[in-house]
């Protein structure tokens, strides 16, 4: 095994942890739509409906234990996490850039008193194998949730996805609409190829020479505004994220537009969002109509940074789901 380098943490400006952040989910772009548009208006399109306080919420019984999964995916073994209860619609959790399926735990917790929840590690994060054909792209990350549905059983299910795995979800749901009960995205990336090659080239260049220390640079300020051992959370999952996972996948976002497959799939959608995101290329600004809700006070990692009201937001959006199926 090779020994890690030491990083140092690099100053960044605040428009270049914009850009970034556009990347990773809401906007790893930011900053280079700034260059394109210095003087662009943000707030031409109506904001999302603000998420509101949940009410306090009182101590339960535990939930059913997690289960640890191996399966065989289509480059690799992959590990799931499985557990819950039955004869609700499952829901099957897909993580961000640099993470794994164990950052989606407090919505695992909450949930699997009342429904069987998943939470998927791709290719190359958490405790999945590296792709042996080192194949990242979103089509190649679809293709492990094909694996991951398929030989757990899910006929019908929710699928959520947070920045990476919201391109990914949006990909699958495209793909496979008659599975997907439900569609939740938080913080989703927007649509990258509307920023020209030449600014983002550099970044990735900047990546590829160095993946931990590049991105792990950026995710230690990224994470400040958000809850502190959260933040610690991330930074820890980011180490355990193979190199060659963090740079080819990134490559693979930079290339890919969402916005096609999400016109596929016409079941019941919701994107929660963070202060952050709302620039020209989001989601939602590219997709009239497309249902919202906005968190306060949060990072990029909503659902980890405030909890409570993430999966207040959560039970209400599958609570609608299930009235209306």
């Amino acid at each position: 095994m090779r020994p890690r380098r030491i990083h140092r943490p690099r100053k960044r400006s605040h428009s270049l942890l914009w850009i970034v952040f556009g990347l990773f989910g809401a906007g790893l772009l930011a900053l280079l739509w700034d260059r394109r548009e210095p003087g662009g208006d943000r707030d031409a399109e109506p904001e999302p409906h603000p998420a509101p306080e949940p009410e306090p919420v009182y101590p339960e019984a535990a939930p059913p234990e997690s289960v640890p999964v191996w399966i065989a995916g289509p480059a690799g073994n992959l590990y799931l996490r499985d557990g819950g209860a039955t004869g609700t619609l499952p829901i099957l959790f897909l993580h961000s850039l640099g993470g794994n399926g164990g950052q989606w735990a407090l919505q695992l917790d909450h949930l699997r008193r009342r429904r069987r929840a998943v939470a998927l590690d791709f290719r190359g994060h958490g405790d999945s194998d590296p792709a042996e054909n080192g194949a990242y792209a979103i089509p190649d990350l679809v293709g492990d949730v094909e694996a991951a549905v398929d030989q757990l059983g899910l006929r019908h299910f929710v699928l959520a996805g947070h920045s990476l795995g919201a391109a990914v979800a949006i990909e699958y749901a495209g793909k496979h609409p008659g599975r997907v009960s439900a569609l939740l995205l938080a913080d989703p990336n927007g649509d990258p190829t509307l920023i020209p090659r030449e600014q983002i080239d550099p970044f990735l260049a900047a990546v590829r020479e160095d993946p931990l220390g590049e991105v792990g640079s950026y995710f230690r300020q990224l994470v400040a505004g958000g809850d502190r051992d959260a933040g610690r959370w991330v930074l820890e999952d980011l180490q355990l994220t193979h190199e060659a996972a963090l740079t080819a996948a990134l490559t693979g976002a930079m290339e890919h537009s969402p916005l096609p497959a999400l016109a596929r799939y016409k079941g019941p959608t919701l994107a929660i969002l963070s202060d952050m995101n709302s620039l020209p290329y989001s989601l939602h600004r590219q997709v009239p109509g497309l249902a919202t809700r906005l968190m306060h006070g949060t990072g990029h990692w909503l659902m980890m940074d405030r909890p409570e009201i993430f999966n207040h937001l959560l039970d209400e959006f599958l609570d609608a789901v299930e009235g209306t199926a």
